[in-house]
């Protein structure tokens, strides 16, 4: 996956955050049809400086970058001891999840997203605004249960996906005894090589 840049103009100068140990998740509470530029426009209206959150995800599962991943956030405050704008990033998901869900797409790039983030500041906290302001954001109807399987490894994948895994299995091309294998797990390089390797020795086995 990758992160569209937006490169939107900031009034003033943002702040650097002083520290990182969590995500904070949103909801945009709008229409599924909002963009980020919807947004942005939105939070500057407020006499922000833009934008607030650090990513926004569209319905389509598009990941837009808002403030810079370094920069002071403007999503999540209440008091000194629950503030997050100084330690957490925001992450919004275009919809409203008081009455819909978010769709298949954001759910697999909010996944992306948030384990890309790992790789730099590794297994920080997931919460939701509501843990840090009286609110219901990101809405009662967003899917815990299904984020955490996911960020667990733990398949969410279409049966023919899993049904191909297996035939591969069975076929010595892969081991499934051995890593885990999640059938939309990126392909590195070694993995491709042991793939071709497995393949080379069933088809001189089966000279």
């Amino acid at each position: 996956m990758q992160i569209v840049e937006t490169n939107f103009r900031f009034n003033g100068k943002m702040a650097q955050r002083s520290a990182t140990t969590r995500i904070v998740l949103h909801h945009s509470a709008s229409d599924p049809s909002t963009t980020i530029s919807d947004i942005h426009r939105w939070h500057q209206g407020q006499g922000w400086s833009g934008i607030g959150y650090h990513y926004v995800i569209h319905s389509d599962g598009s990941i837009h970058r808002g403030r810079p991943e370094w920069a002071r956030g403007s999503h999540a405050y209440q008091d000194s001891r629950h503030e997050a704008n100084s330690n957490g990033i925001g992450i919004c998901l275009a919809g409203n999840f008081q009455t819909g869900k978010p769709t298949s797409a954001q759910m697999e790039s909010v996944t992306w997203l948030i384990r890309d983030i790992w790789t730099r500041f590794p297994d920080i906290a997931i919460i939701g605004h509501k843990d840090v302001m009286p609110t219901a954001c990101p809405g009662k109807n967003f899917p815990w249960g299904e984020l955490n399987k996911r960020l667990e490894g733990l398949s969410m994948a279409e049966p023919w996906k899993e049904e191909l895994m297996q035939e591969a299995d069975k076929a010595g091309l892969i081991d499934l005894k051995v890593g885990k294998h999640k059938p939309d797990e990126p392909a590195t390089k070694w993995f491709v090589l042991a793939v071709a390797l497995n393949l080379l020795k069933v088809i001189k086995g089966g000279k």
